[in-house]
């Protein structure tokens, strides 16, 4: 399933890369958009109990996200 994730804080002290590390990290996940910017991570993944882990990596980091927007096959086309 591909989902988008709102980083919470304001103040990001990590890079792209490194937050793309980090998750690159979970064998089921791909990490499709990290949007520094806009404050948004968009990944693609297997099962719903990998977003925990997403959430303990990106703790890790110092960030905390929201809850996933879930994108459907419908709604990609």
């Amino acid at each position: 399933m591909k989902a988008t994730f709102e980083i919470i804080e304001n103040n990001i002290n990590c890079t792209q890369e490194v937050i793309k590390q980090c998750l690159n990290r979970i064998m089921e996940v791909r990490v499709l958009e990290i949007n520094l910017n806009q404050n948004t991570i968009s990944v693609d993944y297997f099962r719903p109990s990998v977003y925990e882990r997403i959430k303990r990596e990106l703790y890790c980091l110092g960030l905390s996200v929201g809850e996933p927007i879930v994108f459907t096959e419908l709604q990609e086309h």
